[in-house]
């Protein structure tokens, strides 16, 4: 699947899944976190649509996808890494 099956979410959906996300708790220490818990769970669910299937494909396809993930969440210190 590509990035154009993702750009056709209607605003209202893609607006209550990222409040959706944002609303869970994240009980990783706050000093500790560079990357917030919704932005971890967009790149997931993006990547998991567009096929991808471990963690190293999903950080890889964010890394190609950046501009496109950061039209919805600011992902300050770009996406974590596989291993991460």
């Amino acid at each position: 699947m590509t990035i154009a099956a993702l750009e056709g979410f209607e605003k209202p959906r893609l607006k209550a899944l990222l409040d959706h996300f944002a609303a869970i708790e994240d009980p990783r220490e706050p000093w500790r976190v560079a990357h917030p818990l919704s932005e971890v769970l967009f790149l997931v669910v993006c990547g998991t649509i567009c096929d991808c299937d471990d963690y190293d494909l999903i950080a890889d396809w964010g890394k190609a996808h950046l501009d496109f993930l950061r039209r919805y969440l600011p992902y300050h210190h770009r996406v974590p890494g596989g291993r991460w």
